[in-house]
């Protein structure tokens, strides 16, 4: 079988995009809005995922969409979240606002998840750390090995997303693309992101290269991530020289 390019994936995207909302559709009727967001948006030949936000009038168990997803046969990940109308989307809402494509349904609803939505806190970097803890906790009590390897996935990228909420409370932003992010950040915090970005969400999620100690690995990462954060918080607090 021949490799898959980055312009192939961005074809199967599109291919697969109205087979994959159909299929939300069906496993829930109460669907207001279908939104795809993310890189396959802002950057399609370079996307290796599906982002989705999925907004509804009453949310049903995860897996309802999650199988809803992967019924569709579609050979590329789907990430998919889910919110109830009115709800607010939390640090998501600036990628959804800049650059979401309306896939289904009504975008006065999508600015009602999307409005309001104020910079990241280090305080919240560090809950986010904690979610990826109870991936982790999901994954090794999870039997099926296909969503095994998911939350194990998962349980990385929360530190990624970690550290780019820490990025994002330091510059006062609400930009979500790590590259901007990166850009903006000072040396040596700038290369630090970038390397954490690749280890975690490139090699990690995307790649779906796991290390063979997936607990100790994951540990070793958080606490990386960890002081990423708490670094960047006492540098958010040092007076800038001149000042």
């Amino acid at each position: 079988m021949m490799p898959t390019t980055q312009t192939d994936r961005a074809e199967l995207i599109a291919q697969w995009l109205p087979q994959i909302c159909e299929a939300l559709l069906r496993a829930d009727p109460d669907i207001l809005a279908v939104v795809q967001f993310g890189s396959s948006v802002y950057a399609p030949e370079l996307a290796l995922d599906l982002d989705l936000l999925v907004i509804t009038k009453r949310k049903k168990d995860d897996g309802v969409y999650w199988n809803a997803v992967w019924s569709a046969g579609q050979p590329f990940w789907v990430d998919v979240v889910v919110v109830e109308r009115g709800e607010r989307l939390g640090f998501l809402s600036a990628a959804v606002r800049a650059f979401g494509r309306l896939v289904f349904g009504d975008e006065e609803v999508v600015r009602g998840v999307t409005k309001e939505m104020p910079v990241p806190t280090f305080d919240e970097a560090r809950q986010v750390l904690e979610v990826g803890c109870t991936y982790l906790q999901i994954a090794t009590q999870e039997p099926n090995p296909v969503r095994r390897e998911a939350h194990y996935r998962n349980a990385f990228n929360s530190l990624f997303d970690a550290a780019r909420l820490a990025a994002m409370a330091f510059l006062l932003t609400e930009e979500t693309r790590w590259g901007i992010l990166a850009d903006g950040l000072p040396d040596p915090f700038d290369q630090r992101f970038r390397a954490i970005i690749y280890d975690l969400h490139v090699a990690i999620f995307y790649r779906r290269e796991l290390p063979l100690d997936i607990e100790a690995e994951f540990e070793r990462q958080r606490q990386r991530v960890a002081q990423f954060i708490s670094d960047l918080e006492a540098a958010s607090q040092t007076p800038a020289e001149g000042a």
